[in-house]
């Protein structure tokens, strides 16, 4: 299992992973949903998901950007993933309230973009000592 993990986080793997990433994080948030019902616990799921989801891609990137930068610059790696991801998530609330039926933006679902970026961000913190072996 080690080694499939090591495999998957070599250079070249881990950017497709990225890429692939952000392609079905987009296509996900930018499909036309309609008739589609909210469960609420104490926060709401969609929110939630916003958070996962965001973790995921500020931790991928910002372990690709530190693997091409020798791990050299890594609170500026973690700065510069935490910024695109926050102007990302801008833009894509943007074109769903603009160009997508039955989805509208909401200032939330980018408050709970930014939260899960700066989540994926310290766990990156928290185990990079970990991927750099």
């Amino acid at each position: 299992m080690m080694r499939l993990i090591k495999k998957l986080w070599e250079f070249k793997h881990l950017l497709s992973i990225c890429l692939v990433y952000t392609a079905l994080i987009t296509v996900a948030f930018l499909y036309p949903l309609k008739g589609t019902t909210t469960i609420n616990f104490i926060i709401p799921i969609d929110k939630l998901i916003h958070v996962l989801m965001y973790l995921s891609l500020s931790f991928l990137w910002i372990s690709y950007s530190s693997k091409v930068t020798n791990y050299k610059k890594t609170v500026t790696t973690i700065i510069m993933v935490i910024l695109l991801c926050f102007f990302y998530g801008i833009i894509i609330e943007i074109i769903q309230e603009l160009f997508i039926p039955f989805r509208n933006s909401e200032l939330f679902d980018v408050l709970a973009n930014m939260i899960g970026a700066i989540l994926g961000a310290l766990l990156f913190w928290n185990v990079k000592n970990r991927i750099k072996s």
